[in-house]
This record gives structure tokens, sequence and C-alpha cells, in this order.
């Protein structure tokens, strides 16, 4: 049992209040939330169905589910009455929000006006539907020509296209729709601009003055801070003379504080000109901090031109007083706003869908019945909200119509709310924070859980430092305590490792390329040099701490960026370096280092004066420039745009670099062919076509997780399908509709496919990386700029400030932005600030016994200068943190030089020999080859198919090819050219061999499935469905499943009618069917298990490689079960074809066998095949 802390027993078992728990990273708050309800459940009795458990993922919920479940299994041995508990829990409301909106909505449909046959709609697919409805408005619009819109053309349109207005109105419509009453709201900021005269009072007016006093208070502060250096060096001449410039400073900070704010403008106007200028007696004093004093000064003076320049360009109430010239556009986007609603919303009807934003809006509508709201208040005594801090306006919404008066309990961490940008109001989370923690709320209550267990004290101190004057309030109940103390020998303190870059005069997207090679270089190098070297992690064991060694391996390790733009840099190096790695880039389709190159190529195709995509094709594989070859064209030509230079280059008839300039004309000539294929072939054919011509496609399927790149770019090439069938055919159109589906952050999420115990140093996103821990950190990219919301839309929201316009003079041909759209501005800028903060403080509580962060600076002695006398920026990461011990410049040259073979001179022979022991069993898993040459002949890995057909070279029918491969009829086996088929297959012809490889969906919509393809596609049907849910739901389940396998892109509707879901449901309902639920309710079934097993065969060592359909536990021992498609001859006795398939498979279930007994000690009691075409089981005596 573990040793809970008071404050863990306190959250554990603290009854009859609303309790928000501020769990602070590493503190255990899972832990403790399913203690909580386990308790709950076993101890009191609380029936799992009368609970509404909310998580942020569905795989939270999964885990959450089966922790309960093996929870209520362990006490039900004991105590039988809880076995009604279990029976429960299958239908427990343990889910997302979305996933509870979505029940809520299907149990009162008709409450509201929704079709109850309705789906949820792909995110990709409610793109295409938007641009249509926006398309329909507009031309509604331009029908009719009213004064209105024609005055709001001349404000926002353009003469070229409808783009911008396109873009103010799905932008908009988005942000509204995180608020409870999009519409209300939307109304009511509209007319507040009709008469300003309360603007003084309203929650805009009352942020600038705030964020004006603060940033005012600063100035003062630097311009204090210089004229106290020049008294403490003994210069009281100097410093007496800066007393103006002082109380100038001092005299605008008491200004922001009163009523005579509107002043500020006009006083900064008249800032006093003070010229400091030492006499000889002070000059060798002066000039040792003459620079310091100077930048300080500097400092405060930009601060106060800005504020002049933003908000005090003519008189503020002036400026309030203009917001009456956008009440007239405001009012008509407000019409356009709702009419686009209505043609969205008819649109999605028709089709009998609703997206993502509907859902929790259509929950909340229904919620309004006293009639459902009531179902809910009475059916759950008790709620739980995990990750708090990441709740929505709508979700507070929904949460407030079905909580009691005392049944709430929430647990999160505001300095982990990282996700604004869906619409996350941490906001909420610290109002509420602040309102428990007043006595008089005596039907709630905060708790504070602040002790880290993930993190060494000296990790945990260091982030302390780091944040406390960072991060707004991070005091004493925001700090990480101790959760386990540690005095050993092996406390790292974090470092900072930068490296200078050069000042060479060329682009800036060169120079960040080489900028970033040269930081995954020193990666690569704190990589190695840390491989094998040993730490001791603080274990419990029997509830006492102890201190374990560990050695360091790569799958220890991870680097984390903010985005995966340089990612690709990273693999490459990290590759040339032998370092086996992986970037998890699953998260964002678009954000994938395959889909961002080829989107970059089609770019460049539709337009190449583009420097960065082209930039970023030249060093792909495409085309396979080095960054020196990059830099190369600006020596040979050092004008205009770089794509410019290239092609001055590459038309050169003459040079002295004739090899290099032949290689950059070969480029332009693939560009031009393709160029020309671009406007003659359809688009989805060009683009497949592409693929395969510039070799890309192969290329990526050789990186590291090669397969699931390749699915990457089909699913690419399927959307061009999907675009073309929409009646729109052009490469430009194609690439506005994939910028819109960016713009509006469409998930397009893509199959995990590593597991966690493979030996690889994993890349991924700080956002990915929330909720993982690793003993070894690497938080890259702190060097690189930071992207904050621009002021290049015409109009903003914010739900707290209302509309922002640009008030547009057409006939003089002026913009002057309002006061509203200012404050919006800075509000978003501050907001997105402090999320970096938040983000930077989820990278650093990753990690567990080291941390390193990693980046790049102009000018290293400046850098630390800077930090050293207080100056911080918002443009990086390293700009926003304050002085940071332990940093150190990198040695280029040291850079340069280093090799896979690099070891620090100090390192011992034992540590040597670790990291060459751990670099030994990486090659020998990643590429195993024989050493002898007559050996050759035999691969080093097998499949278990292809043992077995070897073994086995069976009579069947010719008329047929079998699963597995075999050639039905004459007894022939298929050539032993073994390329493994994915879900989907074609021929490419060559001169000397057949390749199979997969194709994009549109390719293939008519082509007949083949009886392997058959195969594959029942695996994945039986592999993603839920065996306990099919026990409940039966065959309306299954529909259901494999209808959101085709929603989701990973079966197509021509593969799904090639089989037959009968013939899976009558799997379920057989006698071994339902032993393998029942083992799914006990959480002992296992489905499609990978393995190695090392096995002597043709008289050598190999690898075999298989994936096992199906295994569960029966007591202690163990049951397998093999899916079998093959055609079962009608003509024959039933019990010779099972003999058959007995002697056809008896092998490779016997290595199965094997498998299963090794991987967990127990033994196979039965072996079965179950035929889904004669839809019977047959077992195999092993």
């Amino acid at each position: 049992m573990p040793n809970w802390t008071e404050k863990q027993k306190q959250t554990i078992e603290e009854r009859d209040k609303n309790i928000l728990v501020a769990a602070a990273a590493g503190s255990g708050k899972t832990a403790v939330l399913v203690e909580r309800i386990k308790k709950m459940v076993t101890e009191e009795n609380v029936p799992i169905n009368s609970m509404l458990i909310v998580t942020f993922t569905n795989a939270a919920a999964s885990e959450m589910r089966e922790k309960i479940r093996k929870a209520l299994k362990k006490k039900a041995a004991d105590f039988p009455e809880l076995k009604n508990q279990l029976d429960l829990l299958p239908g427990a409301n343990i889910s997302t929000f979305h996933s509870f909106a979505l029940e809520v909505i299907k149990q009162f449909s008709y409450e509201i006006d929704l079709d109850p046959d309705f789906s949820t709609c792909d995110e990709s697919q409610a793109a295409v539907l938007i641009e249509e409805s926006l398309d329909e408005l507009l031309e509604k619009y331009y029908e009719e020509s009213s004064p209105d819109f024609i005055e709001f053309l001349d404000w926002y349109g353009s003469e070229k296209s409808n783009e911008g207005i396109k873009d103010i109105i799905r932008k908009i419509h988005k942000t509204i729709m995180s608020i409870p009453d999009p519409f209300a709201s939307l109304r009511e900021k509209t007319d507040e601009l009709k008469n300003p005269g309360n603007f003084k009072n309203t929650a805009g007016y009352q942020f600038i003055m705030g964020l004006i006093r603060d940033d005012l208070n600063k100035a003062f502060t630097f311009s204090k801070d210089a004229q106290e250096i020049l008294f403490e060096m003994g210069l009281d001449r100097l410093a007496n003379l800066m007393q103006g410039e002082v109380d100038f400073y001092n005299a605008l900070n008491v200004m922001a504080g009163s009523e005579e704010f509107n002043r500020i403008g006009d006083f900064i106007k008249d800032k006093p000109g003070i010229i400091l200028k030492a006499n000889k007696t002070e000059k060798d004093i002066y000039d040792e901090i003459k620079d310091i004093v100077s930048a300080k000064r500097k400092a405060a003076g930009k601060i106060t031109e800005g504020i002049a320049k933003k908000f005090f360009i003519y008189d503020i109430d002036i400026r309030i007083d203009d917001l009456k010239k956008c009440y007239p556009a405001a009012k008509t986007l407000y019409k356009l706003v709702v009419d686009f609603d209505c043609i969205f919303h008819e649109k999605k009807a028709e089709r009998k869908v609703v997206d993502f934003s509907d859902i929790e809006h259509y929950c909340y509508e229904v919620l309004k019945s006293d009639e459902a709201s009531g179902f809910y208040r009475q059916k759950f005594r008790h709620i739980f909200i995990d990750e708090y801090q990441d709740t929505s306006l709508l979700q507070e919404a929904i949460i407030g119509k079905i909580s009691g008066e005392n049944n709430l309990f929430m647990v999160g961490d505001i300095k982990q709310s990282i996700y604004k940008f869906r619409l996350a109001e941490p906001e909420i989370f610290q109002h509420k924070y602040e309102n428990y923690a007043k006595s008089e709320e005596a039907m709630s209550m905060k708790i504070d859980l602040n002790r880290n267990f993930r993190s060494k004290p000296v990790i945990l101190d260091w982030i302390n430092d780091r944040f406390k004057d960072t991060m707004n309030g991070y005091d004493e109940d925001a700090y990480l305590y101790h959760g386990k103390e540690y005095s050993g020998d092996y406390s790292f303190e974090p470092e900072l490792r930068l490296i200078e870059t050069s000042s060479e005069n060329i682009d800036k997207e060169l120079k960040d390329m080489k900028a970033a090679e040269l930081e995954a270089l020193e990666v690569c190098q704190l990589i190695m040099k840390n491989l094998g070297r040993e730490y001791e992690a603080v274990e419990e064991i029997d509830g006492v701490s102890v201190a374990v060694k560990h050695k360091i391996n790569f799958r220890d390790m991870v680097i984390l960026m903010r985005s995966l733009t340089t990612a690709g840099i990273f693999l490459d190096t990290m590759k040339r370096y032998g370092i086996p790695c992986y970037a998890d880039d699953s998260e964002s389709y678009f954000d994938t280092i395959e889909i961002n190159v080829f989107m970059n190529l089609l770019k460049v195709m539709d337009n190449k004066y583009q420097d960065i995509p082209f930039l970023s094709v030249l060093r792909s594989e495409i085309f396979g420039f080095t960054t020196d070859e990059l830099a190369k064209v600006r020596v040979l030509h050092n004008e205009g745009s770089y794509v410019e230079a290239f092609l001055s280059v590459a038309d050169r008839i003459e040079s002295s670099e004739m090899e290099f300039t032949d290689k950059c004309r070969s480029v332009m000539e693939k560009l031009e062919k393709w160029k020309a294929q671009s406007l003659s072939m359809p688009l989805s054919e060009f683009v497949w076509n592409l693929l395969l011509d510039t070799g890309y496609y192969m290329a990526v399927g050789a990186m590291p997780n090669g397969g699931q790149r390749q699915a990457n770019l089909r699913a690419l090439c399927d959307k061009t399908g999907s675009f073309s069938e929409s009646g729109q055919s052009s490469l430009y159109g194609f690439l506005q509709y994939i910028e819109n589906v960016k713009k509006n952050k469409v998930k397009t999420g893509q199959v995990k496919l590593l597991g966690e115990n493979d030996n690889v140093v994993r890349i991924m996103t700080i956002h990915k990386s929330k909720g993982l821990e690793f003993p070894m950190v690497i938080c890259a990219g702190m060097g690189r700029k930071l992207n904050y919301t621009k002021a290049s839309d015409k109009v903003v929201f914010h739900k707290d400030i209302g509309i922002g316009m640009c008030i547009e003079d057409t006939e003089r041909g002026i913009e002057n932005k309002s006061i509203n759209y200012d404050i919006i501005m800075s509000r978003f800028k501050k907001e997105e600030v402090e999320e970096n903060i938040r983000v930077l403080y989820v990278a650093f509580t990753r990690a567990k016994e080291k941390l390193y962060l990693t980046g790049t600076v102009n000018n290293f002695e400046k850098y630390l200068s800077d930090k050293e006398n207080g100056f911080t920026s918002e443009l990086n990461y390293l700009g926003i943190l304050g002085k940071i011990p332990n940093s150190a410049l990198v040695d280029i040259n040291a850079l340069r030089d280093f090799e896979l073979t690099y070891s620090p001179e100090n390192e011992s022979d034992q540590e040597k020999s670790a990291a060459e022991e751990e670099l030994n069993k990486v090659e020998d898993l990643l590429s195993y080859e024989y050493p002898h040459k007559n050996a050759l002949a035999i691969r080093s890995k097998y499949s278990v198919s292809s043992i077995n057909k070897r073994a086995h070279k069976p009579a069947v029918l010719k008329s047929e090819t079998l699963e597995d491969g075999y050639l039905a009829g004459d007894e022939t086996y298929l050539d032993d050219k073994e390329f493994r088929i994915a879900d989907r297959e074609i021929l490419i012809n060559n001169s000397s061999f057949e390749i199979n490889f997969p194709i994009p969906d549109f390719m293939l919509e008519e082509r007949k499935i083949g009886p392997a393809e058959k195969g594959t596609i029942y695996h994945k049907v039986l592999e993603k469905l839920d065996f306990i849910r099919v026990k409940k739901g039966g065959l309306s389940y299954i529909e259901e499943t494999v209808q959101n396998l085709v929603e989701k892109g990973i079966l197509s509707k021509n593969e799904v009618c090639a089989i037959s879901l009968k013939k899976i449901m009558t799997f379920f309902e057989s006698e071994l069917g339902n032993r393998a639920i029942s083992a799914d309710e006990q959480g002992t079934l296992r489905k499609e298990q990978a393995f190695n097993l090392l096995l002597e065969y043709n008289g050598e060592e190999v690898m075999v490689q298989g994936i096992i359909d199906c295994y569960f536990e029966e007591g202690d021992e163990v049951v397998l079960v093999d899916y079998k498609t093959n055609r079962i001859d009608p003509e024959k006795d039933f019990d010779t074809e099972a003999m058959r398939m007995k002697n056809l498979y008896k092998q490779q279930l016997s290595l199965y066998k094997q498998a299963v007994e090794l991987a967990t000690s127990k033994q196979v009691k039965q072996s079965y095949l179950y035929l889904l075409s004669a839809e019977k089981e047959i077992e195999v005596l092993l």
C-alpha cells in the first residue's frame, strides 16, 4: 500500500464538499484520484454507475477504467457483493467530455432539432463544408448587395479574392463557438460599440490600465537601477544629473494609477533629454559601466515609446469615441456570422452529421431542459474532472447544469495549462482556486498537492528558481517540494548548452538550418556522453525508499521541442551518427516531416518564388543538398531572393563550379517537368505520380517508422481525391484548402506504431510529453523565435473585451486600429507569453535525473551580460527566462569533429564498456547479419508465416490465393521474394524486379479486394473491437466501429464491403468467443501482440518476428487463438479440411506457443484456429 502524504490522504478521504485539488507536476494526482474512486466504490459501496468521471483523453479514461476494474476484482475475491460493481463497470460514465456529451445528445435527442441517426463529422470534412457554406453565403450577399454589405466590403474586402472576408467570418465563428451562448455574446459585444460612453468601466479598459501601469513600473525600475549603479561607483555627479529622468518615470508611474491616466501620452512627449558625459576624473570608472547604464536607460525609453505609439497616438477619449465608427461594420459582421452558421448547420443536417463543436453545444442545449438536467443531477452522486485547468467555458457551463451543491471533485494544475489554442480557459481554475481558498466557502475547499515524487531535489530547486520571478502566482503554495529526499552522489545540476551562430551574411532560412544542424550535433554529443552512465533512482520497495542504480539507455532520453519544425534535421544528424531515434509527430498530421516536405514541393510547383519551401525541398531527400551546398549558391550569387540566386547559378553556361551548376540545373529541369505535368494531369493522379517520380515515397519508407510515413503520404493523395470530388481540381485551390485546415487546427492524427519499450531516443513536442517522464530530458530550440498572434487580421474577438476592428477611411486610403483592437492584441500577447512560460514548466518537469537545455545565440557574451543585468524579452525561451546557472558556450570546432566513437578523455573504462555494450545491443537489434558468407542465402530475420510456409507446401485449390500467400490448387508456393504487403498494394513493373507497395484510396476504390487483403481487413477489425462492448452492443456495435474506421481512413468503404460483419459476430457468439470475452472482462485478454523470438533454424540462430492475433489467460494457463480467412472447400468433408488446416498452421502455432510461454511464464493449454469463412473453431494439439 502506498505511503500517502497527509495532503494526499486528505484528498482521498475528504467527503461532502466541492474539492479543487491543485496538483503540481509529479505529485501523484492520477494515483490519488483513482485511489479516491476505488475507496468509494470498494469500501463505501458507492455504485460506480452513480459517478461521472471525466478525463482529457480516451487513453486516460481506458486506463482509469482498467485500474478500477483490477481493484474491484481483487476486492471481490473476499467480498462477493462487489461483483455487482464489476457488472456495472462496463456501463459506467468514465469518458472524455466529448463522449459524455454524445451520450446526453443521444439520450435526449428529442429535446433538440437533431436526427437521432446522426454521425460525427470528420474535421477535414467539416473544413470542406465550411468552405462550401462561406461560398454560398457570399454569393447570397453579393446578389443582394445591401449598402451595409458594400460598405463592409469597402473596409475589409479585396478585388482579387474573397479570402479576407471569409477568413474574418471563419475565425470569429470558431472563436465564439467556445462560449456557451455564442451569438448572444457576439450581439452583446456588437451593441457595446454603438454607445461606448461606458467604455472606461469595461474589462478591456481596466486590463490595459493595469498593463500600462506594469510597463511604466518596469521603465521606472530600469531608470532607477541605472542611477543606483552610478551612485555605487561613486559617480554622484552623473547620478544626480539623472534625477530629472528618474523623476519623469516616477511621475508617469504615479499618473498611470490616477485620474490623470489620459495625460500619459502627452507627458511622454515631454521626456527630458538628459545626456550623461563624464569628465576626466570620472571617465575611467564611467567607461566600465557606461554600456549597462546606457542599456537600462534605453530599455526604459523603449517601453514608454511603445506605450505612446500603441495607445496614445491621439487623445484616448477621441479613440474611445471612434468606436462608434465600427458599429455598422460590426453589425454586418454579426449578420454574416449568424447567416453562415445557419447555412453550415443546414449542410450538416442534410448529411446527418454534427461536428466536434456541435456536440458540446447540443449537450448544453439539452441540459437547459429541466427534465434532462434533473435526470443527470439525480444519476450522478459524484462528479470527477481530471485536468480541470484545460476546461473550456462551454464545458464549465455543462458541469454547472448537472452538478449538485457539494459533489464536484476537480483536479489539475494551472501551471500546466498549455492548451489555450484548443480553447482551454485556465482562468476558470484560477478563479475557483481563489474563491475556494476563502473561509466563507463552507461547501467548498482547495487542497494543494505540491510534493514532487518524480524529479531529484536538485532539479526541483532549479525549477523553483527559474519560475519564482517568471511565472505569475509562483509562490510558496506553487513551489515544487521534495517528495523523495536524496543525498547520494548522483545529483546532476541542470545545464544550459549554447551555440554561438555564425554572423555570415546569408539568407535567414539557410542560417536557421545551419544553426539547427549545429544544435543537433551538440544534442548527439550529449546523448553519447550520457549513454551507459549510471544514475540512482529512489524507488519504493516494500514501503521503504531505496536508491537503485541504473544505466542510461537510449529509451531513457527524450528531446523536447516547442514544435517539430527542425525535427527532420535532428533525425538526419542522429541517424548519421548511428543513434536510433524516432520523432513522435503523430499529434498533428501536417507537422510530420514527410508531409511538410511534400507540401513544400507542391507549393514550389504552384509558385517557385518562395524561399522557405524551396530551401526545404532542396535539403530534403528529393534533391539532397547539404547546407554547405545551399550556402554555396549565395557565394556564387549574392543578390536578390534565394530562388533568384539559385536560378542564376543554374543558368550559368561557364563556371568554375560546373559540377555544382549542373546539379542546380538538373533541379530546375525536374521542377519544370513536374510543373508541366501539374497543368495537364488530374490533381490526385499528379500528386501520386510526383511521389513516385521524385523517389520521395520510397525514400521515406527507408526512414525510421517508414511504413507510417508512407501511409501519411498516401493519405495526402486521398485528400486530393476528396478535394477533387468536391468539384475543385486546381493545385492552388488544394493548397489553400490545406492552409485553411491548418489555420483551423483540424486534428488529423496518425496511428502510433512505436512501443514504449523500443530502445530509441524520442523527439517530441513539449505538448506531447505532458504526463510523461524520462530519466534524461534535453529541451532543444531554446533560442528559436516564438510565434505570437500577429496584427494581420482586420477583425479580432475576445470573449471578455469584445470586437476589435480596423477603422478604414476609404476616401483617404487610411487605416487606423481601434482602441479595442490594440487592447485585444495586447491581451492575446500577454496570454500567449503566459502560456509559453507554462509550456517551459511542463518541459522542465518531465526530467527525473538529468536536464539539459540547448539553443543558439548570436552573441554569447551579450546574452550573459543581458541576463546578469536583468534584461528579458519575449522573443524566445532564453529571453523569457532569467539568469541560468551552469550556462556554457559550446566549442563549435569540437562539434564539427564529433564522431560516433566520441568519448570524453576522463571517461572510465567501465563507462566506455557500458556505452559500447549498449551500442552493440542496439546494432544487433536494428540490423542482424550473419558472419559467414555461406550463410548469406539464409535471412537473418524471418516472419512466422515464412517459416510456416517453408515447412508446408500443401495441396490447395488452384483458383484461389490464400491469406498467407499460397497459390491454391497446384501445390505451388509463391515466389521466395517476400515483400511484406500492407493493407493495400499495387505492382510497379521494372526491368529487373517487381515491388509491392500500398497505394492511396482514391486509386483503388473499385479495385477487387483479394483474399490476402480480406484477411488483413478481418484482422484489423477484430483488433479494433472492444470485446466487452461486442457482448453488450452486438452487431450494431461492430457496424459502428467499422464505420469509425472508415471515417478515420483506416479502412476504405471498398474494403469494408469485401468482408462479412456477421461472420465476425458469429465468432463472438461461439463458445471460444465467449471465453475470450470473459477473459477481457477479467483483464487477461491480449490482442495483436508482436514478438521477437531467437531460435535455431536451418542450422543457424535467427530472429523470428510475428504477431499473435489473440491469447487469453484462464487460471494459470493460456489459450491461443489465430484467425484464418482461408477458403474451406464445401465439396469436401469438413473434418478433412480441418485436418488440412491443422497441418498447414501447426508450425506457426508452435512458434506462437513458444513466444507466449516465454513472455508470460505460463503454459499454453489450448491452441485454436478460428475459421471465419466456415464460422467454426479448430483445436490444434501441439
